[in-house]
């Protein structure tokens, strides 16, 4: 095979013109700069590569890295890249309208049926969805290599849910914050201006409406390029959707949320088209929205792109496209493909036989097919291989195996070369095509280096598109508006607002349970356990077993033998917490969106950092402490940084009482824990309930006698002005639950019934004057408080988010909340 095109480099190492600017620039730098800018590099990279923590451990978690040297294309080459994807993407998408349409292609023989009726991507309930004159692809993009001769050839169409913008802007911003100088050296286009042009482009699509409503549809937060969905959805400032967010009413599109259903005028759609609506297509799909083909028929909503439009992703198309150029554009095809040949065509079959050792074998359909080198494979498996091309021709592509161009990356011993694949994006903007003035680089290993999905990993960067001119920058229009203005409210899906809830409650859950465990590890790595300490652990042994902490085994566990020990230091670091952990990040995952980028590096650091610290303790008390405390702080910047940062709509109020109500149980369940025992008992449980609800200092400043009960549990129950009271959290939680409820709605009733029970409680009834202590009045009030928060969380969840009207006053609740 011959020598690869270098990118940085002509023949005998003389550096090409475009690359001796950022070279000089690297050269200027004090010696370990770069070294040290590339670590940092990489180490943002992998902060912001947020998708890939859903996968947690899993093995087949994709791997990526940044390297910090881009990949450089000077203008003049840019512009014919730019020609010629545009010219295919006009192709692409007037085959796809002729072939859900008239099928005149198929009609005169010039695309064989098999290529589109075998194909599992067509989607027969989608032909004749839009006139003929209405495009179908509205977003392309094009995974490209450059061959040994300079040129570069497309290897991949995408035109299903092409991903690649989200990633080049991240790639962007690391580099800009990373080498700034290298920017100052060259003059690099920008890629807002195409950001800005896309969502004019969008806001263009929506039926004629002065403020059309766009969504961003994506399959959820286990999908691959879930972190790119959030990302494009909050620079073009566009709502991020489920299928399960929408629903359809008369063959309009509607969101589901908590002011009631709302218009959908255009959806970017980022879910397979398969997938869109189980109604006519997959009926097992849950991802999508029933009845939404009828909508786009009805004209009632556009989407981008169109379901279907995969259907033209297959490389068995690519042997067509030079005459289909020549036929519907008579333009003969600018940029080709790397050699590529369908089986069920003779002549594809007689390339294939005449020299395998060329080509990687690939099924003809299917998403993302494992490649076949032919040339790595045994006799054995060339047989067998070549057995089921003869057995079934039409289901295989032959691909040229091609020698990627290399780009430099920074290595340990400086620069390498590794092999490069580039992604390119383009949009439709009215009659025209607009094209990313950089792309998604990255350099591949291995299978990869034949399978253009991004899911696959690799080394990313960023990529730089050379100007010698100031370039022009869309700059959007005013938007205005014939009525005056008004203050719209925010806009809050039921999901989101049912993820936002159990979010507060999780991140409550930890810190409740954090706390109960590092005073117990407090007492248990003091050495000798004294009586108080003896006491002070059967009642947190009590409290850890109610919050669901130890089991009721490990409870019962003598406090001064080994195994209750084991078993505290296993509840901190093992299993316990990664699966409350694990829960907290799951729900967050589905509501990314809505948290500030600060609030989502404090759950990445509880994910990462604090619980990695924990799990590699090894049963070190003071590095489990230490751990703890890491954990505690952590969920106080996040809680922190939502009571500062959020804007006080529905989204913060359903966050804020989610947290509310589970540390108001927590409160009430661990003070019920420690104070119920002996009188003996009970008199240490009050200096330990202090401890939980964080009331010592306050205490010891107020009274600076030893704890009495009436005092304490005044404090820490009944006190509206602790924030650590249980009283503090239900006058929260009724304040909010008036703010989304209608007055008189069974759940503001409910909250009001708790927190009056709690607040007129008899406190100074608790001492007696013979110096006898009533606790048992305060723990029967503890319980009934926690019970009544549970069912308060039950009947949320029925009004809110499952959707269950329990009362006749629901419908005052709905249109309360939709005047908010």
């Amino acid at each position: 095979m011959s020598i690869g095109y270098d990118e940085m480099a002509a023949g005998k190492g003389v550096l090409r013109t475009h690359w001796r600017s950022l070279i000089g620039t690297m050269a200027s730098l004090p010696q370990g700069v770069m070294a040290e800018r590339a670590a940092r590099a990489r180490a943002l990279f992998a902060e912001a590569d947020e998708f890939l923590s859903i996968y947690g451990h899993d093995e087949q978690r994709p791997s990526w890295s940044f390297d910090l040297l881009p990949l450089i294309i000077p203008e003049q080459e840019w512009a014919s890249i730019e020609a010629g994807l545009t010219q295919r993407a006009r192709l692409l998408d007037l085959i796809l309208r002729d072939l859900y349409g008239p099928q005149r292609l198929i009609a005169d023989g010039t695309v064989p049926p098999g290529l589109v009726f075998n194909n599992p991507e067509f989607l027969r309930p989608a032909r004749h969805l839009l006139p003929e004159d209405r495009p179908h692809l509205h977003v392309y993009a094009a995974d490209l290599v450059r061959l040994a001769d300079g040129r570069w050839r497309v290897f991949a169409d995408r035109t299903q849910t092409p991903g690649g913008i989200g990633y080049a802007l991240r790639n962007r911003s690391i580099m800009a914050r990373t080498f700034p100088e290298a920017f100052r050296a060259a003059p690099v286009r920008r890629l807002r201006p195409f950001i800005d042009l896309w969502k004019a482009t969008l806001q263009g699509l929506g039926q004629g409406d002065a403020d059309p409503r766009i969504v961003l549809l994506t399959p959820g937060p286990y999908n691959h390029a879930y972190f790119e969905h959030v990302h494009l959805a909050r620079e073009m400032g566009i709502t991020l959707v489920q299928g399960s967010d929408l629903t359809v009413r008369s063959d309009g599109v509607y969101l589901k949320t908590l002011d009631g259903l709302l218009p959908v005028h255009v959806i970017y759609r980022r879910v397979d088209g398969g997938y869109c609506d189980p109604l006519e297509l997959k009926a097992d799909s849950a991802l999508g929205v029933a009845g939404l083909l009828g909508a786009l028929r009805a004209g009632h909503a556009a989407m981008v792109n169109l379901p279907g439009t995969a259907l033209v992703e297959t490389p068995a198309f690519a042997p067509f496209l030079p005459q289909l150029s020549r036929l519907l554009l008579d333009q003969e095809l600018a940029m080709a493909s790397v050699r590529t040949w369908w089986c069920g065509q003779a002549v594809g079959r007689a390339a294939f036989d005449a020299a395998p050792a060329d080509f990687v074998l690939r099924p003809t359909f299917g998403t993302d097919p494992e490649p076949h080198t032919v040339a790595d494979m045994s006799q054995r498996d060339r047989t067998a291989l070549r057995a089921k091309v003869e057995a079934d021709p039409e289901g295989w592509v032959a691909l040229e195996r091609v020698q990627h161009s290399t780009v430099p990356t920074l290595g340990p011993d400086g620069m390498e070369p590794r092999p490069l694949l580039l992604r390119v994006t383009l949009i439709r903007h009215g009659e025209h095509w607009a094209v990313l003035p950089g792309g998604a680089a990255r350099t591949v290993d291995g299978d990869a280096l034949h399978r253009g999905s991004l899911r696959h990993g690799g080394v990313a960067k960023d990529v730089w598109v050379l100007t010698a001119e100031d370039e022009y920058a869309f700059i959007p229009a005013l938007a205005r508006s014939g009525t005056a203005f008004t203050r719209p409210p925010g806009i809050v899906q039921s999901r989101s607002a049912d993820d936002l809830f159990w979010l507060g409650r999780q991140v409550e859950r930890i810190d409740i349970g954090a706390r109960q465990l590092r005073a117990a590890i407090n007492r248990l790595s003091a050495g000798t356990l004294g009586p108080r300490d003896m006491v002070e652990l059967h009642q947190l042994a009590r409290a850890l077993h109610t919050a669901g902490w130890l089991s009721a085994t490990d409870a019962a566990f003598p406090v001064d033998g080994r195994g209750f020990a084991d078993a505290v230091l296993a509840a901190a670091a093992g299993s316990a917490m990664r699966h409350r952990v694990d829960a907290t990040r799951q729900i967050a995952f589905g509501v990314r969106d809505r948290l500030s980028a600060d609030m989502w590096r404090s759950l990445n650091h509880l994910n990462t950092a604090v619980l990695g610290n924990l799990e590699s303790a090894d049963g070190d008390m003071d590095r489990l402490l230490a751990g703890l405390d890491d954990l505690i702080r952590t969920l106080a910047a996040f809680s922190g940084l939502a009571a500062e940062n959020m804007t006080r709509g529905a989204a913060w109020r359903f966050l804020d009482i989610g947290r509310r109500i589970e540390r108001g149980i927590g409160i009430a369940s661990a003070i019920e824990a420690v104070l119920t025992g002996t009188p003996a008992q009970s008199v240490v449980g009050l200096r330990l309930a202090l401890e939980l609800c964080d009331s010592v200092i306050t205490y010891q400043t107020r009274y600076p006698a030893e704890p009495r009960a009436a005092p304490v549990i005044d404090l820490v129950v009944t006190d509206g002005a602790n924030p650590r009271a249980l009283i503090y959290q239900l006058d929260r939680i009724v304040e909010h639950i008036a703010v989304v409820t209608a007055e008189g709605a069974t759940e503001h009733v409910a909250a009001t019934a708790v927190r009056d029970a709690v607040g007129t409680f008899p406190i100074a009834g608790i001492e007696a004057e013979d110096d006898r202590v009533e606790l048992e009045p305060v723990i029967d009030m503890l319980d009934k408080a926690a019970g009544g928060l549970m069912e308060l969380s039950d009947l949320l969840t029925r009004t809110f988010f499952s959707h269950v009207a329990a009362t006749a006053d629901r419908a005052a609740t709905r249109q309360k909340v939709a005047a908010r």
